[in-house]
């Protein structure tokens, strides 16, 4: 396994345990879209055991990915904690509801940084997760979490996107006028 997987988190804030899932997810930038960036950590007696993050938009979702690295390494997820930057899913889409994949994998607590505001999961996750006796702590690095998921937010709770304006550095626009009297600037 790799060097980070291997150091002891006994003693770690779940504050640097998120940070760590907030840097996976923001590997996914650029490729999930419609779906949010989420990064996950599986920790299990003081070790990080597995790592996850969503890839592309359809396939398997952050928790998955790291639960199946843990298996792949080795490892069981039964009685583990389980950081993730969104909360986990509740419904079926184009994959399955990972809240359901991490009540059958048996973890035991779930350190969540944001809600998911898409109205299809939005606090379902969780209380599907608590139903089964899994420990869910909320907000844990929320402002940054949220950040990752800007536009994913913004969609979900106004069905608008989110646009980011660049404006010209050098603050001239050139502009001339055709035949007919149209203006044309670049």
């Amino acid at each position: 396994m790799q060097n980070h997987l291997e150091k002891s988190t006994k003693k770690v804030p779940h504050a640097v345990l998120m940070q760590r899932a907030i840097e996976l997810a923001k590997r996914g930038q650029n490729t999930t879209t419609p779906n949010p960036n989420v990064g996950c950590v599986i920790v299990k007696d003081g070790q990080v055991i597995a790592e996850g993050f969503h890839q592309r938009a359809g396939q398997a979702h952050a928790e998955i990915e790291a639960l199946n690295s843990a298996k792949k390494n080795g490892y069981s997820a039964r009685g583990a904690t389980l950081y993730v930057t969104l909360e986990p899913c509740s419904h079926v889409g184009k994959t399955p509801p990972c809240a359901d994949a991490l009540i059958a994998a048996g973890v035991a607590e779930v350190i969540i940084g944001s809600p998911d505001p898409n109205p299809q999961v939005s606090g379902q996750g969780v209380a599907k997760l608590r139903q089964a006796g899994i420990t869910v702590s909320e907000g844990v690095l929320r402002r940054q979490c949220d950040e990752l998921n800007r536009g994913f937010f913004k969609r979900m709770t106004t069905g608008i996107p989110w646009v980011t304006v660049k404006p010209e550095t050098a603050g001239k626009v050139l502009c001339r006028d055709d035949q007919l009297g149209h203006r044309y600037c670049r």
